[in-house]
């Protein structure tokens, strides 16, 4: 039996119909109780809206139930690492799912800060004992005034919840799940889609051979994704989940295979494995992958998306890709008769999102090889963010060195980058120029010269910040060649001892466990005034059961809208064509600025947008009307065919632009100011002064439920109801009265 935490969002419902589905919402309405997880979220004041709780609760419940032992913090924090939270933030979350980890329960609990033994402190930023508060800046002892010890201050990681026994409360597996025997599935859904669920390899085939085209899922991350966003039909899909001839490792004398339908986080168990049992000197590329797949994504998509499936995808920016390359991967390849032929991993990808299959042949299996003594494989990546974030530019390089007299010198080598064109893409020319060189810093300077011109980007390249991802392709190398330099530290005839100074850059970055405190005053007033009572929505939302716009049932002959939006950052109106949202199926109206009962202008507080452009537009995206039709599809089909004619005009697109055009509002102009900086200056008082300018871009509230209102009337049109994702009703309010 094996539980884990998926991302439903994209998880077909055709492939869990053998599993077990347990959500947030199972445990009070069938059993009437809150699990510990639940309640322990709501004493530690830990959702807000509660959109994303449910999600927290249940990637923390899988965690529970297929860890042997308590996790430790880290683990809690990994498994939290793909659910996002906009409003609550994410301090009370991980106070409330720390008392489950196997530390302490009594530095998380109502034991805590008064039951400690002679002059220990209770450190305010991390609720643990400490010596960091014993002394102020000044020397004082400050323990008998602390705050975090006080009457007065309660921290806001305060639980009642002893994490120890919230076994107490578990949920038996069905066994008559466990009995059922897996059979082939046939199933046909709307448009035509076939949907098959093949228990072996030959079935595969043969459905490969009656539909060529057909599109092979494991977990559905990417496929989801082109079906739902990209508006992508396919129609024929293949679930490959419960095929054993694709679901394995062997483990063998010369590397690892591994089945093309493995999850990644089966493949990052494995290869842990793996590192722990084998020499060190067969596994740089194991561990070089156990690296790069902590980063690729949270948990939920690990635990459904498959090695197969990252690798046929193709993306230009695929972590992996650049590894199996760099790793002397191989790829095994059997077409719909049973024949099998093997291809290397640097000629499998053609070009962007193309590789080296034929309609009728499907991925089999991958073999990594083990690494030779003095053979090293790295990992590279650099994203906007550290975790659960696509690539800006990543690379997997290889380098065998063998000794040649009192040097080292390169036997073999291959640097492979992503993010620099539309496949991954070797530097061809830097490894013709390593190959018999001596691995000395000479070396590192004209490696660099040339894989400066071997992996060219041009000012206009897809992705953008160009200059930024050439500095990455040269320091990725750089730090790969710092990093062979301190695993051969040390070695016969190896001389150059890598400088202190250079140290970090070869460094793995390592995230501590999140800490955070929060102090605040109790004032017993008779009232919840003052006091840190849960909020009431609290407990529905932890189990899944608070309501919001989309659950909402939509009324008898309801109609649904979408917004026809511009094209154009700034331009002039010229005309609008209709003609082609008519004729779409399912069309029921098209309003503009002239349909708007009462004023066109909206705004917080000046009224000084119009709610639909009626002259121009001012941005990409602008609202220039809404479409309605009998569903939201047809809605959406419609608003397309909603042709708009554009007088183009000078578009302001930066900062600079904006003050060179003199456009701005007026008397926006800020200056922040502390002490008399000039005398500052020139006293001498600073160590370093650093002149320049730096750039902030603006940003918007990120809403997690979608924005959407569902509307009704009564009483002949008198009486208006509504339900909406707001946290501003009383405008909606007012704007209902104003039309």
């Amino acid at each position: 039996m094996v539980i884990c935490g998926v991302h439903s969002i994209l998880l077909t419902i055709l492939v869990i119909l053998i599993f077990y589905v347990l959500t947030s919402a199972y445990s009070p309405a069938c059993l009437k109780f809150q699990h510990g997880l639940q309640e322990s979220l709501v004493l530690a004041h830990g959702s807000q809206c509660g959109f994303c709780t449910p999600g927290f609760i249940m990637s923390m419940y899988a965690l529970l139930r297929s860890s042997q032992t308590p996790p430790s913090e880290e683990q809690i924090e990994e498994s939290l690492a793909g659910n996002l939270c906009r409003c609550t933030g994410y301090r009370p979350i991980i106070d409330a799912f720390r008392v489950f980890a196997k530390t302490d329960d009594a530095l998380y609990t109502n034991r805590s800060s008064l039951s400690l033994q002679g002059s220990e402190f209770v450190c305010p930023s991390t609720g643990k004992p400490c010596s960091c508060g014993s002394k102020d800046v000044n020397g004082h002892n400050t323990t008998k005034q602390s705050t975090t010890c006080g009457k007065r201050y309660m921290p806001v990681s305060y639980n009642e919840i002893d994490g120890s026994t919230y076994c107490e409360k578990e949920l038996i597996f069905p066994p008559e799940l466990l009995m059922r025997k897996l059979t082939p599935l046939n199933l046909s859904g709307f448009g035509g889609l076939k949907w098959h669920r093949p228990l072996g390899l030959h079935h595969v085939l043969d459905l490969k051979a009656r539909y060529p085209d057909a599109k092979l899922v494991v977990g559905n991350s990417e496929v989801g994704i082109e079906m739902k966003l990209k508006g992508i039909q396919y129609q024929v899909l293949i679930s490959i989940a419960h095929v054993p001839e694709l679901n394995f490792f062997r483990v063998k004398d010369d590397g690892l295979e591994i089945g093309a339908a493995v999850r990644l986080s089966e493949l990052l168990d494995v290869l842990r494995k793996v590192v722990a049992e084998r020499d060190a000197h067969e596994t740089s590329s194991c561990k070089a992958f156990i690296e790069q797949i902590k980063w690729f994504a949270g948990k939920q998509i690990k635990n459904i998306a498959s090695v197969g499936g990252n690798i046929c995808t193709a993306s230009p920016i695929s972590d992996l890709n650049p590894l199996w390359m760099a790793a002397g991967a191989q790829f095994r390849i059997i077409n719909c008769k049973g024949d099998i032929r093997t291809t290397l991993a640097r000629d499998f990808f053609l070009g962007y999102r193309k590789v080296d299959l034929a309609r009728s042949e499907i991925l089999l299996s991958i073999f990594l090889p083990w690494t030779r003594p003095f053979e090293y494989v790295k990992e590279f990546k650099q994203a906007h963010r550290r975790d659960d974030d696509i690539a800006i530019v990543n690379a997997g390089m290889r380098i065998s060195l063998e000794e040649n007299g009192e040097k080292w010198a390169v036997a073999d080598a291959l640097i492979v980058y992503g993010g620099v064109a539309p496949v991954s893409l070797s530097a061809s020319k830097t490894k013709d120029f390593l190959i018999g060189k001596s691995w000395d810093q000479e070396l590192l300077q004209g490696a660099l010269s040339v894989l400066e011109k071997d992996i060219f980007l041009k000012e206009d390249a897809p992705g953008g910040m160009v200059e930024f991802r050439k500095s990455l392709i040269l320091s990725f190398f750089f730090k790969f060649f710092l990093w062979v330099c301190h695993q051969m530290d040390g070695k016969q005839s190896f001389k150059k001892s890598l400088p202190l100074s250079h140290l970090s850059a070869i460094q793995s970055f390592c995230r501590p466990s999140s800490i955070g405190s929060q102090d605040y005053e109790i004032t017993k007033s008779g009232t919840a005034v003052g006091s840190p009572d849960v909020h009431l929505s609290s407990k529905l939302q932890v189990t899944g059961e608070a309501e919001y716009a989309d659950d909402t049932p939509m009324p008898p002959n309801s109609l649904h809208a979408a917004l026809v939006l511009s094209r154009k950052p700034h331009a002039r109106i010229l005309s609008i064509d209709d003609s082609g949202a008519k004729s779409s199926p399912g069309f029921a109206g098209l309003f503009l600025s002239k349909d708007v009962p009462g004023g066109n202008n909206i705004g917080p507080v000046v009224y000084d947008e119009e709610l639909f452009a009626s002259e121009f537009v001012t941005c990409v995206g602008q609202i220039i009307g809404v479409v309605v039709a009998n569903t939201h599809e047809n809605a959406k089909f419609a608003a397309r065919k909603v042709h708009i004619e554009y007088e183009e005009l000078p578009a302001i697109l930066s900062i600079e632009d904006a003050l060179k055009s003199k456009s701005f509002h007026p008397n926006s102009e800020r200056c922040m100011k502390k002490g008399d900086v000039e005398l500052c200056f020139q006293s001498a008082a600073c160590d370093k002064i650093i002149e320049g300018e730096v750039q902030v871009g603006g940003q918007e509230h990120f809403y997690l439920e979608p924005q959407g209102s569902v509307i009704w009337t009564m009483d002949g049109g008198n009486e208006v109801h509504m339900i909406s994702s707001t946290q501003y009703s009383c405008s909606y309010h007012m704007m209902t009265l104003w039309s």
